[in-house]
């Protein structure tokens, strides 16, 4: 749209948004004195894991992972009482178990997200058996040196380890004699903005011959939780982006798009660069309401480690921004879009729109300043029938109009600035490839892949088992062919 200086000011001088939420089971579990032990739960875009077993023979059950309860018992020190908070609170909330022979408790985000905080607290019945042991013998009471450990791992979507935390529900190291029986605060906000999940694991000094005697459960509440603030951006002078969109199949701009913003060109090529000259019409075409492109690649999009890709738009200041979907695809035909969540429920009034917040929003392009792209990671649609996540070749922009008649994957409408003129919609820049794919089948009827900044080398095994890929000449062997992109 066209934009103005000052905004700017207007923007500073304004409060943002609302920029978290904060998980609530209370739906779900209306009524006090109930549990749910037999499901994972998903809130959103959240979900909490479980797995459970019935033996109908035996009439006998077992889960781990979480349940939900809003059982309140604070004085029974027994299994059948594995289900209460060691402190009474208004409302459901999570409890955990860690049996130690299947996965750690685990919550995951289907959109990475930043982790803002979240109440932790003992069971009854694993402090009570923490203070006296238990009926059986086998749990003595804690004393000197011992204690009971909860570490909360922060992984990515490829489940490797961002953050580590540790909390401990009991302490009797060095003097102390302490059993959390109150629910406590932990702060998670340190953590950075991608986290794919949250996975809680116990550790007890009081082991057994059969495992830990301690009763392995800890209760939680109140997961608040954010997404990006815009510090993740992928910045266009990034020499990680291998290469840049140099193709569109198709462009079908929205109403409110003068002719000179309608050039879809200008989409190929490198991303602008930092945040210059306000209103430069160098570079962007612009989407309108509603409004869509369709671009292609020198080389197919590939799932690697970490973002696969990022969307450059030309927001010109973290509180205007101009939203949008991504969708891709492995054959042109057959489309997936990204999950997105917005946290901000209210409309933006007319000029001058209210300032938004970027943590209020996860999996929508356009969040972050120019010369930042969005980065997005194709693992996030991992298991969709029909989408080839080693081989994306076209990638999808659609633009959001902001009066809330579009919505997000869980229905709730999405606001941005509305209407805008000019320039409306989004202001597409640039699309950037952080994982092209670089290992192609050789097509004898095909021309060689090329790929700037790489050397394309053709490669050949005589079988598919047991072999390494060799360089090759040419095709005159026996055997199989790939091409191999090689940075140079």
């Amino acid at each position: 749209m066209r934009r103005v200086l000052v905004l700017l000011a207007l923007f500073l001088s304004l409060p943002a948004r609302a920029a978290q939420t904060t998980v609530s089971f209370d739906s779900l579990l209306p009524d006090p004195g109930e549990y749910i032990n037999d499901a994972s739960v998903s809130v959103g875009p959240v979900t909490f894991d479980n797995s459970y077993v019935y033996d109908e023979e035996y009439s006998y059950e077992s889960w781990t992972g979480f349940a939900l309860s809003t059982v309140s018992n604070t004085t029974a020190n027994a299994f059948t009482n594995q289900y209460a908070a060691a402190e009474a609170r208004p409302g459901a909330y999570a409890v955990a178990y860690d049996d130690g022979w299947n996965p750690a408790p685990e919550i995951r985000f289907d959109i990475p997200a930043a982790p803002k905080s979240v109440q932790i607290n003992n069971t009854t019945y694993a402090a009570l058996t923490l203070r006296d042991g238990d009926a059986y013998g086998f749990s003595q009471p804690f004393s000197d040196g011992d204690y009971f450990l909860l570490t909360l791992t922060a992984r990515d979507s490829a489940g490797n380890p961002l953050a580590v935390t540790n909390h401990y529900l009991a302490d009797f190291r060095d003097g102390r004699s302490f059993i959390q029986t109150h629910w406590t605060p932990l702060d998670l906000s340190w953590m950075p903005p991608a986290v794919a999940s949250l996975t809680g694991t116990l550790e007890t000094t009081d082991i057994g011959a059969w495992g830990p005697n301690t009763p392995m459960y800890f209760a939680l509440a109140d997961l608040a939780y954010a997404y990006s603030d815009g510090s993740d951006g992928i910045a266009s002078t990034n020499p990680a982006l291998a290469c840049w969109a140099d193709g569109v199949t198709a462009y079908i701009p929205g109403p409110n798009v003068d002719a000179q913003w309608q050039t879809p060109a200008n989409a190929t090529g490198a991303a602008a660069g930092s945040l210059g000259g306000l209103g430069a019409t160098n570079g962007l075409v612009s989407l309108g309401d509603g409004g869509q492109i369709t671009l292609t690649f020198p080389a197919p999009v590939t799932d690697g480690p970490g973002p696969d890709f990022a969307v450059f738009e030309n927001a010109f200041g973290p509180s205007f921004l101009e939203l949008a979907f991504v969708e891709v695809s492995s054959d042109g035909t057959n489309f997936f879009r990204f999950p997105s969540h917005t946290l901000a429920a209210d409309p933006l009034p007319a000029y001058p729109f209210d300032p938004m917040e970027p943590e209020s929003y996860g999996g929508l392009a356009g969040k972050h300043l120019q010369g930042f792209g969005t980065p997005f990671d194709l693992r996030t649609l991992a298991g969709f029938p029909g989408l080839d996540l080693r081989r994306v070749t076209h990638v999808r922009i659609v633009d959001i109009p902001g009066d809330g008649s579009r919505t997000d994957t869980f229905g709730h409408p999405i606001y941005d600035p509305h209407p805008t003129t000019g320039s409306g919609g989004f202001d597409l820049d640039a699309v950037g490839v952080l994982h092209p794919l670089v290992e192609i089948a050789a097509d004898p009827g095909a021309d060689a892949p090329s790929l700037p900044g790489f050397t394309t080398r053709l490669e050949h095994k005589a079988t598919l088992d047991g072999t390494e890929w060799t360089p090759a000449a040419d095709r005159s062997a026996p055997g199989f062919y790939r091409y191999r992109l090689v940075k140079e």
